[in-house]
């Protein structure tokens, strides 16, 4: 019998656990989990100002897509009450192993966004950064978060952006998206059109773009050499002004 979608998305995300290609240390070790939050505190810096997790102090938050845990580490630091799920059992053995590490807590379980096994109304925030353009029934996964949230409660999403200056060098390159291993069967660009469509249940909906060129060290050879030591420094001379426009991330907050 042939494996289903589903099926085939879970087996991607285990063996290309996202992060694991940037870090040179054994995965799962101490060593390995301390470069790791260094590294991908520096990468994704404009994350800590976007989302201002102080804010969420004691407060229920649903992390859809927690990876290896860089995220549910920022939002257990700052004492909201979280719940963490991914489709992974890597991910969700990853994410347990760096909040023990951490002496952070956080319920962390398997899970599928597009069947959320929570009751209605059952949490303030719901935060999936980089998650729902990968599910397979993206108009359910959207459904399933607008139900758990609160009357009053804040989703908080990160998608990819068609009109981009990295969806263009993809194109140009033919570079994968996640991983040089290859992408996952399914995985989404959108239009900020698109985005107003999806969130059309919520009361209000604010976007910014981010995620521009910045020096990487989850690719290698003759390619990445040529990203970080030659477009990356030329974009530096381009305004900010000017790039804004075409950031590879939708930075989304929604009321619902």
């Amino acid at each position: 019998m042939r494996p289903s979608l589903k099926q085939v998305m879970r087996r991607y995300w285990e063996s290309h656990p996202i992060g694991v290609e940037a870090i040179e240390e054994e995965f799962g070790s101490p060593e390995f989990y301390r470069k790791y939050v260094e590294y991908f505190d520096q990468f994704y810096d404009y994350k800590w100002k976007a989302f201002e997790y102080e804010k969420y102090r004691g407060q229920k938050v649903l992390e859809i897509g927690c990876g290896l845990g860089i995220d549910s580490y920022k939002f257990a630091k700052w004492e909201a009450e979280l719940t963490c799920i991914d489709l992974a059992q890597t991910s969700v053995r990853s994410t347990k192993r760096l909040l023990e590490q951490l002496d952070l807590s956080a319920k962390v379980l398997q899970g599928d966004v597009e069947a959320l096994a929570f009751p209605d109304a059952s949490f303030d925030v719901v935060y999936a950064y980089g998650v729902l353009m990968l599910a397979e029934n993206e108009r359910q996964a959207y459904d399933e978060i607008y139900r758990v949230l609160r009357e009053g409660g804040e989703a908080l999403v990160v998608l990819y952006h068609r009109r981009s200056w990295f969806w263009l060098l993809k194109r140009l390159s033919g570079t994968e998206v996640e991983s040089e291993a290859g992408d996952p069967p399914v995985n989404r660009v959108h239009s900020l059109r698109e985005v107003e469509e999806l969130f059309s249940r919520f009361s209000s909906v604010e976007t910014r773009l981010e995620r521009f060129p910045r020096q990487t060290r989850r690719r290698k050879g003759f390619a990445a050499m040529a990203f970080n030591w030659i477009f990356v420094p030329l974009s530096k001379f381009i305004p900010r002004i000017l790039m804004r426009p075409f950031g590879w991330h939708i930075v989304i907050k929604a009321v619902k």
